[in-house]
Formats: structure tokens, C-alpha cells, sequence
């Protein structure tokens, strides 16, 4: 995909000049996430040999690793294949992990664009979710081929698809915007981000099913918003049954709670990132 003349311009000059309409303002700001997100993909695997498989590689490595433990742990998969039913939610996990760990240097890696022009901040976060997001659909293709192989039923279900996808992009971003903020000012935060996401993984029913979580420990088990979303996405792909309704009440609840707390702070923050840099 060729960027516009008025997205390269954008990248390479930094200028600034107030549109005279919304709608001016609005296709500009689109022009430029666009040639963020092309910028970046392209640019992670330039002189990489497997190039986008390492989108796939990522979670069908974990798979291996949780497979290789079922068989000491004896985890059980709700009667599913054990190999799907941990890559049906690896795949969104991913997803959300490396968007959230992406968000949050994305403001320091434009640093030249944030010094030369006057636009909202967010569009950078937002940029690095939608660049993970192709990575998302890449590694989508292997779950496509195992759904096929192991003959995974699909019904009305898998319309909760996009609302799924949603949700957990929203959560991310969300999540990243207050990483971004206060990444921005101490990188402590961003390089201590992928531990935290190991141990969230693992707070995440993803390599045993959530009927292993006690019952007194399920609310608040539940409170963890990637619970419902993962739990939501095995549903609809490999059991071909609808979402827990309750459990993604409960995310849309902690979403919402997280922009509303996140956002207006990266909005503060914001106002102060180009004197820092």
C-alpha cells in the first residue's frame, strides 16, 4: 500500500497548517495514522528474513510451550483439541499484549513529529494499535487453518467476531494511553511492561479453562478484563456458543473505567511531551 503525497509529506516534514474545516482536519489526521501505521510495519521487517511470519511465530510458540505442559499438568480443554483451544486465545492475547507494549514508546519513537507539529497526541497510540492490528489478522490465518482441520462448527456466534476485536483494541489503547503518558517521562514503565504482561498472561485463562478458577476467587478473577474478552473469543471460534454476557458487562465496565481515567491524564501529559524530549 503507496502512501499519499500528503501522508510522506506529513512524515518527512512535520509541517503544520490549520485546515479550514472539520472535515480538512479530520482526512489529515487519517492521512497521518496511515502513514504511521505503513511506516512502522514496514519498517519492523525490513531486514528480517521470516518478515510477517513472525507475527504467526509468536503465539504458535507459546502454543508449543503450553502443549508441552499440559502433558506434565494434566490441564484440561473443556473437551476442545488443546492446541486450538490455546490458540484460539492466543491469538487475541497477542494482539492486545503487543499493542499495549507498543504504546507505550510511541510517543518518544515520533519524537521529531511530536517537536514539529501541532496535532493530538493520541495518534500515536492509536497508530501502534493499528499496526499490531495487521499482525493480528496474519497470525488470524493459522486459526482459519485449524478451525478448518479440526472440522470447528461455525454459526451465528462468530458475529460477536468485530465486537470482540473492538473491545479488546479499545482496551489496549486504553491501557497504552496511561503507559504512553508516563512512559514518556521515565521509560522505567515501558521496559518493565513486558514482565507485567508475562504475569498477566498467566492471570488469563488462555493455557487452562476458566472452570479451574475456585469458585469463591471467580468474581474477582473476573475483574480482569482480558477474562472475559479471551473467554469470549473461544466461545465464538471453537465452542460455537455466544459470549458470557456477564463477564463482557463486567470488561466493557473496566474499559470504560480505564479511558476514563487514562485519557484525560494523557491529555494532561500531552501539553508537556515536546519540552521533555
Amino acid at each position: 500500500m503507496e502512501l499519499s503525497t500528503e501522508g510522506k509529506r506529513i512524515l518527512s516534514q512535520g509541517t503544520y497548517v490549520h485546515p479550514v474545516d472539520n472535515g480538512a482536519e479530520v482526512r489529515r489526521l487519517v492521512d497521518l495514522i496511515r502513514a504511521l501505521v505503513m511506516r512502522e510495519w514496514k519498517g519492523r521487517y525490513r531486514r528480517s528474513i521470516l518478515g510477517p511470519g513472525w507475527a504467526i511465530i509468536q503465539p504458535l510458540f507459546y502454543m508449543v510451550i503450553f502443549t508441552f505442559l499440559r502433558g506434565t499438568l494434566k490441564i484440561p480443554s473443556d473437551g476442545v483439541p488443546y492446541i486450538i483451544f490455546t490458540y484460539s486465545a492466543l491469538v487475541p492475547w497477542t494482539f492486545f499484549s503487543n499493542a499495549t507494549t507498543k504504546c507505550g514508546p510511541s510517543v518518544l519513537s515520533n519524537r521529531g513529529l511530536v517537536k514539529k507539529m501541532s496535532i493530538a497526541r493520541e495518534v500515536f497510540p492509536l497508530a501502534a494499535v493499528f499496526t499490531t492490528l495487521i499482525d493480528f489478522f496474519i497470525a488470524s490465518l493459522i486459526l482459519v487453518g485449524m478451525m478448518i482441520w479440526f472440522r470447528v462448527p461455525v454459526n451465528w456466534s462468530l458475529l460477536w467476531f468485530f465486537p470482540l476485536l473492538l473491545l479488546t483494541a479499545l482496551l489496549a489503547l486504553g491501557v497504552g494511553l496511561g503507559i504512553a503518558a508516563v512512559g514518556t517521562y521515565k521509560q522505567d514503565i515501558t521496559f518493565g511492561l513486558p514482565f507485567l504482561m508475562q504475569f498477566w498472561l498467566l492471570a488469563t485463562p488462555i493455557m487452562y479453562p476458566l472452570s479451574q478458577v475456585p469458585e469463591r476467587w471467580r468474581f474477582l478473577y473476573g475483574l480482569n478484563p482480558m477474562v472475559g474478552i479471551i473467554e469470549g473469543f473461544r466461545n465464538i471460534l471453537v465452542k460455537g456458543t455466544p459470549p458470557d454476557l456477564h463477564l463482557l458487562l463486567i470488561t466493557t465496565v473496566v474499559v470504560v473505567v480505564v479511558w476514563a481515567i487514562s485519557w484525560p491524564f494523557f491529555h494532561h501529559m500531552s501539553q508537556y511531551f515536546a519540552d521533555v524530549m
